[in-house]
């Protein structure tokens, strides 16, 4: 499993503990202590339910678009629960469409250089802390009106708790400061501590857009001050040289980026100097490659690629295995790993990570092209 799969397994089985603790105890006591309801408890409670869910997640994407406004950006989506207001060559159209989020997402458009998404991110934060306020306070007054025959403040308090339940388990999976299965505010707060961070995820959302609008991307912002961020856009580059085997530019800028290994997490290090140790295999004479192996790459590098289910490190493992130990059997290993990693790629680097792949198989081929019959009979 990756990092974000363990983290957000973790993050849902606490939103379920939060729903479980607030139901067993401040929701099951307001229950019992109202003398009467409209219909069915279970009915009752689960209506107020959907509409929980409907208001803060409409909340939470009005709070960003609010703050995507305020920042400097345009809307280019608004989507609650994959309802779609959104942006087509100028007009503004409604469709079904999915979401990078727990119930929505809001798209946006930098408007120039200095749009900052601090606001974007802070907003709707704010707006739960009101609500959360507002919540607790209808709930104390509706309490201590709960004996009193025909008096609405009880019914009040019932649905704030619920709205309070709601409410602290979005934010729970919004604000949380790591990576989840999706992009969350509380990961984006980590993104943009520094400046350039804020650049670099301009950037990106300008190119996302882009390629979300079938448009080519011809050039991508290349970034000297490194950070895991700056890195993960740099790579867009590194791959558009990959892709039109430009392996001197692309080694280039893997090398501007690993000059200072501690400003870079060891795991985007890694994966950046198994980049580069595959195009050292696939365009270097063997000796000079076997002995960059022997003498820049230690044990803790090796043992990362041979394990890291990631399609750079599996590339630069199954030109390892065939090029420079010259095993059928690993190649073969590395083969059966290649649908997972490729999974866990980036959608929009399928088709290349495909094509590097194969002119990894291409190259131990050209050196032992046995390999390739032992490989087809599997």
């Amino acid at each position: 499993m990756k990092k974000e799969d363990i983290a957000s397994f973790i993050v849902y089985l606490l939103m379920i503990a939060l729903a479980l603790i607030l139901g067993f105890t401040l929701i099951r006591s307001t229950f019992s202590s109202i003398r009467s309801l409209p219909m069915n408890s279970f009915l009752f409670a689960f209506l107020i339910i959907l509409v929980g869910l409907a208001v803060n997640a409409l909340g939470l994407e009005v709070g960003h678009v609010l703050g995507g406004l305020l920042g400097g950006y345009s809307i280019v989506s608004f989507n609650v629960f994959g309802l779609c207001f959104y942006k087509k060559e100028g007009k503004t159209k409604f469709g079904f469409k999915s979401f990078d989020g727990l119930t929505g997402e809001t798209i946006l458009a930098p408007k120039s250089d200095k749009a900052n998404p601090k606001a974007y991110v802070w907003l709707p934060l704010f707006m739960y802390l009101i609500e959360l306020i507002v919540c607790i306070v209808l709930y104390s007054l509706g309490i201590e009106k709960v004996n009193e025959n025909g008096s609405p403040l009880p019914m009040l308090a019932l649905i704030s708790v619920i709205f309070i339940a709601i409410s602290s388990m979005i934010a729970l999976y919004n604000f949380v400061p790591v990576r989840l299965d999706s992009m969350t505010d509380g990961y984006r707060l980590t993104l943009i501590s520094k400046k350039v961070n804020i650049e670099a995820y301009n950037e990106l959302m300008r190119v996302e857009n882009l390629q979300r609008e079938g448009k080519e991307v011809d050039k991508i912002k290349v970034f000297e001050e490194v950070t895991d961020f700056t890195a993960s856009m740099n790579l867009m580059t590194v791959y558009n040289y990959l892709s039109k085997k430009d392996y001197q530019e692309a080694t280039k800028l893997i090398d501007m980026m690993t000059v200072e290994p501690e400003k870079i997490s060891r795991t985007t290090y890694c994966r950046l100097m198994a980049q580069k140790l595959y195009i050292k295999i696939l365009t270097e004479p063997i000796d000079d490659v076997r002995k960059y192996y022997d003498e820049q790459i230690d044990d803790k590098l090796r043992r990362f690629i041979s394990n890291d289910m990631s399609m750079e490190s599996l590339r630069a493992y199954v030109l390892i295995a065939g090029v420079l130990d010259e095993s059928v059997g690993e190649v073969e290993y590395a083969n059966s790993k290649k649908a997972k990693a490729l999974k866990r790629s980036l959608p929009s680097r399928a088709k290349i990570e495909e094509q590097l792949y194969s002119d990894a198989l291409n190259k131990i081929f050209e050196l032992h092209p046995e390999y390739k019959k032992d490989l087809e009979a599997k």
